[in-house]
This record gives C-alpha cells, sequence and structure tokens, in this order.
C-alpha cells in the first residue's frame, strides 16, 4: 500500500519546529478524511504559520484540486505584538517544498485584523480553518469572526493555545466573540486546541468523534463556557515544548544581531 502523504509527514513531524501535539495532528487528519469521505471539499486555511507544522498536517490531506491558504506576517514581526510565535517565510516554503506540491499552496503576507473575508474565500469555501495568529483578545476575537464568514457548511474551525495559561487572550477573545454573536460552535477540546464548528453539525462530529476515538476520550458532555464538549486526552508523548521555544528565543536574538550589523 502506497503512503499517504500525511503519513509520511507524520514520520519527520518532528523535523518542522513548532507547537502541535501528536494526538491532535492525527484527529485533524481523521476529520479531514471524514470531511472528504461526506463529499465536503475545499481548501484550509491557517492564521499564524511559524514554520508549518499544523498547516502542513492538514494540507497533507488534500486531494490535487484543493488548495491550502496561509496567512501570516512573515517578515513584519514589527506587528506580532503579543510575541506569539515567529514566522519566517524562508523556513517555512523550505519545508511545504519537502512535504506538500508548492503549487497548491496559496501564501498572504499579510495582518488578518485587516484582512476582509472576502481576500480569502475567493479561493473558495474553506472546510478546515486554523487560527493560532496574534493572541490578544482583539485579534482572537477578528480571527474567529474571519472563520466564521469563510467556513463551509461543516466546516471546523481549529482555535489554538484556548486553555494555555501564558496566552490568557485567547479565551478572553472566544468569549468577547460569542458575546458579540458569533455562531460557530465547539463539540470537542483536544490537545491544545478547541474544535468548533456551525451549529448544524455539531452533533455529526461529535457522534464521528465518539465512534472513532473512545480510547482518547476523556469526559463527555462537558460545561464550556455556555456550551457542551467533550474532552480527548494526550496519546502520543510530544517534544517538549521549552526546546522549541529556546530556538524561536535564538533565531529572534540571531535576527536581531544581524540588523544592527547592518546600521
Amino acid at each position: 500500500m502506497n503512503e499517504s502523504a500525511f503519513d509520511h509527514y507524520f514520520k519527520h513531524i518532528d523535523d518542522v519546529e513548532g507547537w502541535l501535539s501528536k494526538t491532535t495532528a492525527i484527529l485533524s487528519n481523521r476529520l479531514m478524511r471524514h470531511q472528504s469521505t461526506g463529499g465536503l471539499v475545499g481548501p484550509i486555511c491557517e492564521i499564524g504559520i511559524h514554520h508549518g507544522k499544523y498547516f502542513i498536517a492538514l494540507a497533507s490531506e488534500l486531494r490535487r484540486d484543493e488548495q491550502a491558504i496561509a496567512i501570516d506576517l512573515f517578515e513584519n514581526q514589527e506587528e506580532n505584538i503579543d510575541h506569539s510565535g515567529m514566522g519566517d517565510r524562508h523556513m517555512f516554503e523550505g519545508n511545504v517544498t519537502k512535504f506538500l506540491n508548492p503549487a497548491c499552496v496559496i501564501t498572504l503576507h499579510a495582518n488578518s485584523t485587516r484582512l476582509s473575508p472576502g481576500a480569502i474565500s475567493k479561493y473558495g469555501k474553506i472546510r478546515f480553518f486554523s487560527i493560532d495568529g496574534g493572541h490578544t483578545e482583539a485579534i482572537t476575537a477578528n480571527d474567529l469572526r474571519l472563520a466564521e464568514r469563510t467556513i463551509a457548511t461543516g466546516g471546523i474551525v481549529a482555535l489554538d493555545d484556548i486553555l494555555h495559561p501564558s496566552w490568557t487572550g485567547v479565551i478572553s477573545g472566544y468569549v468577547r466573540y460569542k458575546r458579540e454573536g458569533g455562531t460557530l460552535r465547539p463539540f470537542a477540546l483536544v490537545p491544545n486546541k478547541l474544535f468548533l464548528t456551525d451549529g448544524s453539525s455539531v452533533a455529526s462530529y461529535r457522534s464521528f468523534m465518539r465512534s472513532e476515538f473512545p480510547h482518547l476520550t476523556d469526559q463527555q458532555d462537558r460545561e464550556f463556557i455556555g456550551d457542551m464538549v467533550d474532552v480527548f486526552r494526550e496519546l502520543l508523548p510530544a517534544r517538549p515544548r521549552w526546546t522549541s521555544r529556546f530556538k524561536t528565543k535564538v533565531r529572534k536574538r540571531v535576527k536581531k544581531i544581524k540588523r544592527l550589523m547592518r546600521h
């Protein structure tokens, strides 16, 4: 049997710097396969690329005629006001070349707070949208609204760092989004991400995950800010997060030194 693009990438996922639970990568991939089986097609999109770790995991499940949209500040790090991640276009494009067909990737060098829904939806309704950009309350709420307005019926939104103690702006932004009338509804809390979809698709995805991943189900129907979610536990050991964060800090320091040397 031929190895799938995702299975090949998964073997080398630790080669790509970033922060991603391997369990979450697998769950996301299986959800995308479930979408394909049900006839849902369309692009994937991610805000906040870093080096492409989660982006590639999602894009590797796309069909040849589907596209993957990458949105990041990249070199404009002065706009990264909370220093959450550090998009590096050179590293990202190298990883894309290694694991994907670059022709399927659309890269938008942009600040999501100044991006219109039409700039995304012109490529088609999104079937899986990852939000991992700025982690402030205002940016999180903005990115959730963008996702809501661009996903397909049955599309999934993955909100990163929802319960991370260092990034309280994410859960604050999610609460703000709900308070301001947001229509996305959560169905699963997985390692480091909250999965959401439109209200009409919640029950279907909840049923699928319960039947497919009973060994990962930690708790069912837990209260979560006015909704009910199922909670899924970590299965596979992750590389300590401090190693990736240390590498990122070193890279930032080196770039700063190089800039100073040019002046």
